[in-house]
């Protein structure tokens, strides 16, 4: 019987052969793929692999992907940082292969070693620029798969360096002269990677990627600028991005879009990405943006009897976003009359809203009436809230909670589960006539999401103070039994029947 090493040997003669090649790749991935996990370890670290990256040159597309699988199969066996080391040179070649299926190959392989970085970028610098080229592929997921590694290289300490050098740049801004896309891929990156820290925002911002970034917003194509919109909000979301996007302006000319009168066109389109920026910048900062864009608050409440249902829609979203924290929630109530009238007209256009704005607007009311820490300041402003949702405010939410249509009803239960964590909310529960038999009713329920949102409710209520002992005993017994309990139905068998 032959040797591991002659079986090897055998293998990668046959290789040399262009009749033998298919089947012997056949051969190998079969073998592989048949033998146990440590057979096939110590026999791919015997399997010399540039035969079979040799096997990539060719334009037989069932060679090639043949190829790929062994390859693949073989590398997954070696110790991280061994493949890199030994067969850097043919997997940067793979990189700049005419088959996608190549350059994913070699990529997925190098996303796999990526954690032993050092030895990665040590070993050579034109793997990283062939990677990075890979950003700029026609093929998205090659571009997508590119991006994420560079992203992981340049968080470590030895790729943020590495970034810095004239080498590096000068790949990015080869293939940033490509096109826009192009372009915003590698702003994306230069995003993800400035947002792990101050420190690697600083060295990415001495690079003057993020500086170039930022005059793209005078670009005139509308589209361009609201995807950098979009990357600069993530930016926004450190302390370190938004402080760097206030001192530069970049808030009064978002701002500026959106209050241009001269370009309504410009101003449709600009519009619900730059709503959502400062959305989530309020979000965390509400009161000092407040403070330095009151205008931008009305904006949002007058939007929301816009005839443009995707500003309705993301002016919502955004009204959300800021009023879910206990901030954002001061912040909306400082503005007096004005919020009171928001809320009362979304209340009021809820019924002529279609479904996904309905959902919206109802999701919208539920973070508005959530609380994070029950201090007594927050609790009166939802109480004062859900008061403006008419003469009888459970009667809208229930209209929603007991809706047969399961989105609408889990809109509606997340409402209720919002009320049902502070006292007051539980009062209102408490003074509902069937509510608590709705809640405890287990058969009016057939949907997953529903009965966990039920559960959720009834938690709440079983620890409050609020209800009967008889009925918090209900409330415990519910909770005990889990949100999937179903109760047994005994049947009993009567002589003669």
């Amino acid at each position: 019987m032959e040797s591991r090493e002659e079986w090897c040997a055998e293998k990668l003669s046959q290789l040399l052969k262009d009749d033998l090649r298919i089947s012997t790749l056949n051969e190998i991935k079969d073998h592989l793929t048949s033998v146990s996990q440590n057979e096939a370890t110590k026999t791919a670290n015997v399997l010399e692999l540039p035969l079979v990256f040799d096997c990539l040159n060719d334009p037989n597309t069932e060679q090639v992907d043949l190829a790929c699988e062994v390859l693949t199969l073989c590398m997954n066996h070696l110790n991280l940082g061994e493949s890199t080391n030994k067969y850097s040179i043919p997997l940067e070649k793979a990189l700049s292969h005419p088959h996608n299926r190549v350059k994913l190959m070699a990529l997925n392989e190098i996303e796999r070693n990526v954690s032993n970085e050092e030895a990665l970028l040590s070993k050579r610098v034109s793997l990283i620029n062939s990677i990075i080229r890979c950003i700029g592929d026609n093929d998205i997921t090659v571009a997508k798969k590119a991006s994420d590694i560079i992203v992981t290289l340049g968080i470590s300490s030895a790729g943020l360096k590495q970034f810095m050098s004239n080498d590096i740049l000068s790949v990015f801004h080869e293939i940033m002269a490509l096109s826009e896309v192009v372009r915003l891929r590698v702003y994306e990156v230069v995003v993800n990677i400035s947002k792990e820290s101050e420190e690697h925002f600083s060295h990415m911002s001495s690079t003057g990627l993020i500086s170039q970034m930022l005059e793209e917003l005078d670009s005139n194509d509308v589209l361009f600028r609201m995807n950098v919109v979009e990357l600069l909000t993530q930016l926004g979301l450190s302390r370190h991005g938004y402080k760097y996007l206030e001192v530069n302006g970049v808030l009064n000319k978002l701002f500026a879009f959106i209050d241009d009168n001269e370009d309504p066109v410009l101003v449709q389109l600009c519009e619900p990405g730059i709503l959502k920026f400062f959305g989530h910048m309020a979000n965390w900062k509400p009161i000092e943006l407040l403070s330095k864009y009151p205008k931008l608050f009305d904006r949002l409440f007058s939007n929301i009897e816009s005839g443009d249902l995707t500003i309705v829609a993301v002016s919502l979203d955004t009204l959300g976003v800021i009023g879910l924290t206990n901030a954002g929630k001061c912040a909306l109530q400082s503005t007096g009359n004005k919020m009171t009238y928001a809320i009362k007209t979304i209340v009021k256009l809820l019924t002529s809203f279609p479904t996904e704005v309905r959902l919206r607007a109802l999701n919208c009311l539920e973070n508005l009436l959530t609380v994070e820490e029950h201090k007594n300041d927050i609790l009166q402003i939802t109480r004062k809230w859900y008061g403006l949702f008419g003469d009888d405010p459970m009667e809208v939410i229930l209209r929603y909670a007991k809706n047969p249509f399961s989105e609408l009803k889990l809109a509606g239960l997340g409402i209720l589960r919002a009320i049902a964590e502070q006292q007051w909310g539980q009062e209102e529960i408490h003074n509902t006539p069937g509510l608590v038999e709705f809640l405890l009713d287990r058969n009016l329920e057939t949907i997953k999401e529903c009965k966990e949102a039920k559960y959720e409710i009834v938690k709440c209520l079983s620890t409050s103070t609020v209800f009967d002992q008889t009925t918090l005993k209900m409330f415990q017994e519910f909770v005990k039994e889990g949100p999937f309990y179903v109760h047994a139905v005994t049947e009993v068998a009567l002589e003669g029947n």
